[in-house]
């Protein structure tokens, strides 16, 4: 078996990122060490991590024998690359030094939200029912409409696309041969599901005034002259809790987090050295 270019690449990026000194593979690691590059070692676990980092869709090869060989080809790769840059004087090189201690930096915030995460009190259901009453307008799905058109250049032209399809004529086929709207012909003129405002206001008060299936008059707007069919209409809903009951933790979660972080800012010693940023 070979691993597809995509995977190889992703496990070899990811495994020069880790030799930037920004993951613990040291005496301290538990792991079995399975090689060596200069007398660092590489242990089972630094695999298991680059595996643990695949998309989901490419799941199959974290216990994959092969992949696993592969993955370690790549970190001996990595490692002795790293060491070569160090051999080299490149990490003391004031721009990689600063890529270092910004992906430091960042590593360490997102480990100290995983932390804060798993020790901030649990969202309460009292919080998430009173969250959503306050802010019931956000979780509101406003009315909407399907649509298909034809656009073209005239009035005439679009009266006479009205009389072809009131005999019968194809409204896919006319949109595909005469529509001006290169976005949607090949659709058939089909705009999907939208809601009011997101059309010009004239495309708009024509499209939620008529019935579904009905076929428009010609309609005048900046873009030319449309003839317009409803195809569906959705009415104004409101989402129940259960269904928004997770977007609702998470922006709580936020919150709390947002507070955590203000706190660790107020308690540090800051000072602002140039007065053009006070």
């Amino acid at each position: 078996m070979r691993l597809p270019v995509t995977i190889g690449l992703l496990l070899f990026l990811a495994s020069c990122q880790q030799q930037d000194g920004l993951t613990l593979n040291g005496p301290l690691n538990p792991s079995p060490v399975v090689a060596t590059v200069n007398g660092e070692s590489i242990h089972e676990s630094d695999i298991d991590f680059e595996l643990a980092s695949l998309p989901d869709e490419m799941g199959q090869y974290r216990s994959d024998p092969q992949a696993r060989a592969h993955v370690m080809r790549n970190l001996i790769r990595s490692h002795a690359i790293s060491q070569k840059a160090k051999q080299l004087g490149l990490e003391l090189d004031p721009g990689t030094r600063q890529r270092i201690e910004n992906a430091s930096r960042q590593i360490l915030i997102e480990a100290a939200r995983q932390w804060q995460l798993a020790h901030m009190e649990k969202i309460k259901e009292s919080d998430i029912s009173a969250y959503y009453k306050q802010h019931l307008s956000d979780f509101a799905v406003p009315e909407q409409a399907h649509a298909r058109h034809i656009l073209v250049a005239s009035e005439k032209q679009a009266a006479a696309i009205i009389k072809k399809l009131r005999s019968g004529v194809d409204f896919t086929g006319l949109a595909a041969s005469q529509s001006l709207d290169d976005s949607n012909k090949s659709r058939g003129g089909d705009l999907n599901w939208f809601q009011r405002g997101v059309m010009v206001k004239a495309f708009d008060d024509v499209v939620f005034g008529l019935k579904v299936t009905g076929i428009s008059k010609p309609v005048k707007t900046s873009f030319g002259w449309h003839v317009i069919q409803v195809l569906g209409r959705r009415a104004a809903m409101q989402k129940p809790l259960d269904e928004v009951r997770e977007e609702v933790v998470g922006i709580l979660e936020r919150e709390q987090l947002d507070r955590w972080y203000a706190s660790i800012e107020k308690e540090a010693r800051i000072k602002v050295i140039d007065p053009a940023y006070r």
